[in-house]
């Protein structure tokens, strides 16, 4: 069975009242089944007075099965979900990647801009490079091409290439 959780939802207070009740052995069994049924965590640690740490929680939910005569009867609360069943949905477009003929000459440009000092004059075979370089990252960046991808086709960090967008 696919785990699918169930983020910032906090357990139904029946739920609670139930754990509080039950001994030991059936509030771990209890805890398993919760989290198979998709509660996270942090919800079922926070149904319990005092509320207990996810870490608690986690070695009971990975903690061998009770015995087979510990059992509850209860059904299992299911917890709604704020997103469809297919998963993630993408907020941003996907990155269309760097086309060759750019990619080329990102990979020419990149070193000779890394050479790039301010004090350097406009007219200076660097600073044109340098503003070259920006100017194709940034149009890139505009087309929505991912950062990695503009730092791969030019084979530079991300870092360097997210450095010259922020300017």
């Amino acid at each position: 069975m696919s785990r699918r959780p169930a983020r910032n939802q906090p357990i139904p207070l029946s739920e609670s009242n139930l754990l509080a009740s039950l001994d030991y052995d059936h509030a771990v069994l209890r805890t398993k089944q919760l989290f198979d049924a998709g509660w996270t965590l942090q919800a079922i640690g926070d149904a319990f007075t005092p509320p207990k740490g996810r870490s608690s929680v986690k070695a009971w939910v990975d903690r061998p099965a009770p015995p087979s005569t510990v059992h509850v009867d209860v059904p299992i609360p299911s917890p709604t979900y704020q997103t469809p069943r297919n998963g993630y949905q993408r907020k941003t477009p996907k990155s269309p990647g760097v086309p060759s003929e750019v990619q080329a000459n990102l990979r020419v440009l990149a070193p000779v801009a890394r050479g790039y000092r301010a004090r350097m004059p406009a007219g200076h075979p660097i600073a044109r490079a340098n503003t070259e370089f920006d100017a194709i990252i940034k149009d890139l960046h505009d087309h929505y091409v991912s950062v990695a991808d503009i730092a791969r086709a030019a084979q530079v960090t991300h870092r360097a290439i997210a450095r010259r967008l922020k300017k």
